[in-house]
Formats: structure tokens, C-alpha cells, sequence
């Protein structure tokens, strides 16, 4: 028998290394944030606004690019996209006033909006259903290599060469990735070079999938399904934690644990190692769950409500004075938190028609990142008013707690709900 090919796990090594460099990107700002507040005078308030700014275009995008991607093709979208926010990326390096450099954060989310969405249709159409568990946890541990283990080295260009040169390195990152992106991807397994057998793998737990491709369902008509406003408000409660941590962590360990950026740097990799642990343990635990018997949806609900429940031991994290207690509280949180989101984009395969990924990938995201607007700015406010962080770390913790309730008690099958049955049944044509 011929050996069948693995093409589909090289492709997804570019979808991985394209996470990690969205990741890095965004976590720069994190990162030169003590410096560039010095040297550019900003307070905490509009510190947080800056960090804000980038989620404020790129949650607005969600809705289109989620479209954009079913009808342009992973392989243009994402083209366009990388090329996009790495020039963005590198603008800032040039910036000087508070309100350009808002520009350069909101023009920064405007290329990153298509990213997951187009991992989701990626993910869709390049493995099969046994496999897209792992897929997302790859994927999440993608945003903790890139948000966290970098941390260092980023923090070492910009104590060696300034802040600025340390956004123009991580912008050329993206502009490399796109140069093997467009020689290796294609948007079909069949267009690339994948065996045959490879390809009828793939094609083998999509025949379900397979007869709804005219099923032209619209995002508005996703609101009519209670498992989708789970979705929606489990995704916004990880997402407000992540991206806390992600725009206030090294800040916070500068700010309030005084330490150098560098130690601040090192000490900020734990989270998201644990984080990067979590994503995979994740992904890897729901298929076997699969494996063994569960339904889909069981199998995504007990990972997502067991890693949103994680998520709330940010709240000891905020009371405690130990730095290495903190920061292993944190890394709880963390671990729990990719847990969680390294299931909630593969749910998606499960509950929509495969030409409608995007569409209800982009939904998720959109309001996911809701919490990007507000998480920084009143992290900010908080820590500026009140001069410490506790409020705004307890804040995290009980928004993940209703998540958690959410998954546990509302997020059913078809089987558990013969009323909400799902969106492949009921839009199909």
C-alpha cells in the first residue's frame, strides 16, 4: 500500500508560525511599554488606550474578513493580510505622537482581523474531524510562543537597541513568513501535492460536511442558537484574560513588582509556557474523548468549561504579595485559559455548514475581542486610580467564572436539546 503523505501537517506548521508572529506583534507593545512610557510620556490611562486601539479596528473587522475568506480563499487572504499589519508594525517604529500611534495600532488591527478566521476555514479544509483538536491546540500554543517565549528576546532589543528597532525586527518576521506562505500553501488539498491516500484521509469525516456546501447561511441567522451565544460569551471571557495579560503583563511585573524589563522579560515566560502546555493538553484531550466515545460537543464542552473554571484563579493571583506565588497563579489561569481555546475553534466544524466557517469564525472573534476594547483601558484606569492592580485582575476572574457556568449548563447536543438543533441541520439545503 502506498504511504500516505502528511502535507496537511506541513501546511499547518505555516498556520502555527503565522500565530505566533500575530502574537509576538502584539505583545511587543506589552513589552516596550515601560520604555516607550518614559520616553514618549504617556500614563498609564493612555497607555492603556494605545493598547486598546488595536482591538478596536481589528473586532470591527471581524464580521467581514469571517465572509472574506469563504469567498477570496485562505491563500490570498492571508497574503494580503501578513503583508499588511508587518508594515503596520514597523510604522510604529517611527512614531512619535499619541495620536499616530493610535493610527498605527488601529491600521495593525486592520491586517490582523483575518487571521483566525482564516486558520478556521485552514483547519476546515485541510484535516479531518479527529484531528482538528490538535490542530487548535497547535494553534493556540502558536499565540503562547509568540506572546510569551519571545518575551525575552524582545525585551533585549529594546534594552540593547531602543524600542523602536525592536518593532521593525518582529514586522520583517512577517514579511518572511509570507515569501514560503505563497511558495507551499494551496487553498485545496487536491491543488497541492498531497498523495492521493493523504487526500481521501482528509476527505474521509467530511462527507457530513460535504452536503452542505450551498448552504449560504447568514451571521445574523447564527443568533438564533443558544450554543452559539455560549460560544460568544465563553470566547469574550478567555479573550478578556488573554489579553490583560497579553497588553499588561510585563508593565505589571515593571510597575508593580519593580522589576528591570528583562527580569520582567524572563519572569513573564511562565504564563506562557503553562499557557502554551494547556493548549496542547487541551486539543489532544477532546480527541481522545472523541475517540473514545463522546459526542463532539460533549467532548468540547467538558475541555471549555473545565479551562474557563481555570481561568479564575487569576483572583487569589491579585491578593497575594509573593511574586513566585503570583506568577504561578497566573500560569494557572493562563494554562486554563488556552485549555479552553484550543477547543472553542474547533467546535465551530461541529455546529456550522463547512462553507460558513469563516463567517461564524469571524462572528466569535468579533465579539471576543469586544473584550481587547475594554480589558487594556480599564486595566489602566484601575491601576492608575487606584495604584494597584487587584480590582482589575478580580474583574477577570469573575467575568471567566459565568463562562464556565455557560459551557457547563448551556452549550448541549442535538441529542440533549431536540428544540436547538444544530445549524447544519436546520440551514442545510
Amino acid at each position: 500500500m502506498k504511504k500516505r503523505s502528511n502535507v496537511r501537517w506541513g501546511v499547518f506548521t505555516l498556520v502555527f508560525l503565522a500565530t505566533a508572529i500575530n502574537y509576538l506583534d502584539r505583545s511587543n507593545m506589552s513589552v516596550a511599554g515601560p520604555t516607550m512610557m518614559g520616553d514618549l510620556h504617556l500614563s498609564k490611562v493612555e497607555f492603556g488606550v494605545l493598547s486598546s486601539a488595536f482591538f478596536w479596528s481589528y473586532t470591527l473587522m471581524q464580521m467581514p474578513v469571517g465572509a472574506l475568506v469563504d469567498k477570496l480563499g485562505a491563500r490570498l487572504t492571508y497574503t494580503v493580510a501578513v503583508i499588511w499589519w508587518s508594515l503596520a508594525q514597523m510604522g510604529i517604529s517611527v512614531t512619535r505622537s499619541f495620536g499616530a500611534l493610535i493610527g498605527m495600532r488601529v491600521l495593525m488591527g486592520i491586517g490582523e482581523a483575518p487571521a483566525f478566521p482564516t486558520n478556521a476555514r485552514i483547519i476546515a479544509d485541510w484535516l479531518p474531524s479527529k484531528e482538528r483538536g490538535l490542530a487548535n491546540g497547535l494553534s493556540s500554543m502558536g499565540m503562547a510562543v509568540g506572546a510569551g517565549l519571545m518575551t525575552p528576546v524582545v525585551a533585549w532589543i529594546v534594552e540593547t537597541f531602543g524600542w523602536e528597532v525592536s518593532f521593525i525586527v518582529t514586522g520583517v518576521l512577517g514579511l518572511l513568513w509570507t515569501i514560503a506562505w505563497l511558495v507551499i500553501f494551496k487553498n485545496k488539498p487536491e491543488e497541492s501535492n498531497a498523495s492521493k491516500e493523504e487526500i481521501e484521509y482528509i476527505k474521509s469525516e467530511q462527507l457530513q460536511e460535504e452536503v452542505q456546501l450551498k448552504s449560504d447561511v447568514r451571521w445574523y441567522q447564527f443568533l438564533k442558537k443558544r450554543n452559539v451565544w455560549v460560544l460568544l460569551y465563553g470566547l469574550f471571557a478567555q479573550d478578556y484574560l488573554l489579553f490583560l495579560i497579553l497588553t499588561w503583563l510585563p508593565t505589571y511585573l515593571v510597575v508593580a513588582k519593580h522589576m528591570t524589563l528583562i527580569k520582567a522579560g524572563f519572569n513573564s515566560i511562565l504564563p506562557w509556557v503553562v499557557a502554551a502546555i494547556g493548549a496542547i493538553v487541551g486539543g489532544k484531550l477532546s480527541d481522545y474523548l472523541i475517540k473514545r466515545g463522546w459526542s463532539s460537543i460533549n467532548a468540547r464542552r467538558f475541555v471549555l468549561t473545565v479551562g474557563t473554571l481555570l481561568c479564575a484563579v487569576i483572583i487569589p493571583a491579585a491578593f497575594t504579595e509573593s511574586i513566585p506565588l503570583a506568577l504561578t497563579l497566573i500560569s494557572i489561569a493562563m494554562g486554563g485559559m488556552m485549555l479552553a481555546n484550543s477547543n472553542v475553534w474547533a467546535v465551530l466544524a461541529d455546529i456550522a455548514p463547512r462553507d460558513s466557517i469563516g463567517t461564524l469564525s469571524g462572528l466569535q472573534n468579533f465579539v471576543g475581542n469586544i473584550s481587547g476594547w475594554i480589558a487594556p483601558i480599564i486595566t489602566g484606569y484601575l491601576a492608575d486610580r487606584l495604584h494597584n492592580f487587584i480590582l482589575a485582575l478580580v474583574i477577570a476572574g469573575i467575568i471567566a467564572i459565568v463562562g464556565a457556568i455557560g459551557y457547563a449548563f448551556f452549550l448541549k447536543n442535538d441529542d440533549e436539546n431536540k428544540n436547538d438543533t444544530l445549524i447544519t441541520d436546520r440551514f442545510a439545503k
